[in-house]
């Protein structure tokens, strides 16, 4: 069992494998997610590693194969009746009807939950969709449906709130807005889980993240701690490369030949370069940073694994059975060759012995008569 804890959302050993034409996909393989009690985390990853298969498993959308779930001390997905008024979600399609205002949604929603009509107007100008209330959802533009979805998951006041891409579908002011929005929500104590495959967004809005890949968690902590000190590379340009990257290498920087560039990497404030190379009278060009991005973190922090040695093809075992074969034949020659040596040398040994004996014998026996 998962042990009692200040997290709003545990999870241990959690498995989901989906049926496909190829056989079963592991979509969540063994993943140990916690999520603390107020502030915004985000679920960090690539597509396909396994985010919204999380989120579908947290919110009882899909049923898990194995592991076991916790969202505020209750088990899930047996206990999600009665966490209901705590949880709000955006994960899939909403399902509003095309024909209807996107206030009207909202009232029938609000009504089916027991939730004030007065709730509605609070949710529609929290999430910037108060002048658009009275149109009707099918006239709406992906951003304004991204806003509604997200009012309609606010509507109970949740203590949890869990949303798939957030920013997905939205303009520059929109993603600026609905982030503003939901950093305000964590701040305010709610706990907001986002599933995000934007380095950026998680950065610039997450207190942690858990970072996915393939189903599995990566890492999991401070945003500062796992993301902060996401790489920078600075790409360098002026007259004289050799004598710059001498001067910076001097510095303590880290210096790769990129063409007729240098390539600076690790570097915690670009203005450094500049400071070290105006000490050698040297000015660049071009000086572009180059931010790690998420498939560059993910490569990072993933595990190296072994080598897996290629299957050999018929050709090539029939020729490395032959050379075992000839091997095998050439050690037994050599100790066939060995023994003979040996036996020989043992012969010419009891021949000189002999000899040696005779040549004895005739010498005493000289004596003797003499």
């Amino acid at each position: 069992m998962i042990p009692a804890s200040e997290a709003a959302v545990e999870t241990l050993g959690l498995r989901k494998t989906y049926r496909t034409v190829r056989g079963r996909a592991v979509g969540i393989d063994g993943l140990d997610l916690r999520v603390p009690a107020g502030g915004l985390h985000a679920l960090l990853g690539l597509p396909d590693s396994g985010k919204t298969t999380a989120l579908r498993l947290l919110t009882g959308l899909a049923r898990a194969d194995a592991g076991a779930i916790k969202i505020f001390g209750v088990p899930v997905p047996d206990g999600l009746p009665g966490l209901v008024g705590r949880i709000g979600a955006v994960v899939g399609e909403p399902g509003f009807q095309p024909w209807l205002s996107g206030r009207r949604n909202l009232g029938l929603l609000a009504s089916v939950a027991g939730v004030p009509r007065t709730r509605v107007d609070e949710v529609l100008t929290r999430v910037v969709l108060a002048d658009r209330a009275k149109a009707a959802y099918g006239t709406y533009s992906a951003e304004e449906e991204s806003r509604l979805a997200l009012a309609a998951a606010l509507l109970r006041d949740p203590d949890l709130l869990v949303l798939d891409e957030p920013s997905a579908g939205l303009d520059a002011v929109g993603t600026r807005e609905i982030r503003q929005a939901l950093r305000r929500l964590a701040d305010q104590g709610k706990t907001v889980l986002v599933a995000t495959g934007v380095l950026t967004e998680a950065q610039q809005i997450a207190d942690t993240v858990t970072v996915l890949d393939r189903g599995r968690v990566l890492a999991q902590g401070s945003t500062a701690d796992l993301l902060g000190d996401a790489k920078v590379s600075v790409r360098v340009r002026l007259d004289e490369p050799a004598k710059a990257a001498t001067a910076l290498r001097a510095a303590g920087f880290a210096i790769r030949s990129d063409g007729d560039a240098l390539q600076v990497d690790g570097v915690a404030e670009p203005s450094d370069i500049s400071r070290a190379l105006a000490k050698q009278k040297l000015f660049a060009g071009e000086l572009v940073p180059q931010r790690e991005d998420l498939a560059a973190v993910i490569g990072r922090l993933r595990p190296v694994a072994p080598p897996v040695p290629k299957p050999l093809s018929r050709a090539e075992e029939r020729a490395a059975r032959k050379a075992a074969e000839q091997q095998a034949a050439d050690r037994k020659k050599a100790a066939d060759q060995r023994k003979t040596d040996q036996r020989k040398a043992d012969k010419e040994a009891a021949a000189k012995k002999a000899a040696d004996a005779d040549q004895d014998e005739t010498t005493k026996r000289a004596e003797e008569e003499r």
